[in-house]
């Protein structure tokens, strides 16, 4: 059971936050989609903290090289980073590959200082599940200019999060900022969708012609997803599918 929760605003802050259980949220849209490839049947997936690195062993391994640089899918990428897009995929038994502005830059950051997770609202519940098996939970903010800055986006996803695992360690301290990102989402409706909408990147995404991708995001539990780095290196990390693991 959990007996400490709290909220990184950004990795940076979560590299000295003492935790035995890190779960990285980029809502708008790297974690969100991770979570949906994997309800898809995707067998593994590496992250990356650099394109060229990217294209270098999607390549080498075969793998199908998903992305975004600006919320567009670079040249040469077989698709985007957009869950809407995934969750239509036949990507059941492949490999695949994902480098994005931020999320894979934090996933990577975080790799290897305990368990880490890959977590949003599209798979909370599964999440949570497993974030209650750890005593002390860091739910991390990917933010935004690869992790420099605070981004509202990642801030409400974080607070879904951090209630769910309350809910489940109802004895659990709670951090300063997991508290305010909680009282942030909680008690209306749709309050979620509207500050992912309202936020710096929900705008882009919005002027890029992607506002259905904000939708996708801000719904709850459409994975049973609980993405896990199993192994890492120099700017890369491989997360697998540890659905049914946990209690």
């Amino acid at each position: 059971m959990t007996n400490f929760i709290d909220v990184a605003l950004t990795p940076a802050e979560a590299l000295v936050m003492p935790a035995d259980c890190f779960v990285v949220v980029d809502v708008l849209r790297a974690t969100t989609t991770i979570a949906t490839l994997f309800e898809r049947g995707t067998l593994d997936l590496v992250v990356v903290d650099d394109i060229e690195l990217a294209r270098r062993r999607a390549h080498d391994e075969g793998r199908l090289l998903f992305g975004e640089v600006g919320g567009l899918a670079p040249q040469g990428f077989d698709h985007g980073n957009s869950p809407l897009e995934a969750s239509a995929l036949d990507v059941a038994g492949r490999r695949a590959l994902l480098f994005t502005t931020n999320g894979t830059t934090a996933l990577c950051a975080l790799a290897g200082r305990g368990a880490v997770v890959a977590g949003a609202p599209a798979n909370v519940a599964a999440t949570a599940r497993m974030a209650a098996t750890c005593s002390r939970v860091v739910v991390v903010c990917a933010g935004s200019d690869r992790g420099a800055r605070f981004a509202l986006d990642d801030f409400a996803a974080a607070g879904v999060i951090a209630a769910a695992i309350s809910i489940r360690s109802p004895g659990a301290r709670v951090g300063d900022a997991a508290r305010v990102a909680t009282e942030l989402v909680e008690g209306a409706p749709g309050r979620l969708g509207a500050l992912l909408r309202e936020s710096h990147h929900g705008r882009l995404l919005a002027r890029l012609g992607l506002a259905a991708d904000i939708e996708f995001c801000a719904r709850v539990d459409s994975s049973a997803a609980v993405p896990v780095v199993v192994d890492s290196g120099p700017g890369w990390a491989t997360i697998e599918n540890r659905a049914g693991m946990n209690g």
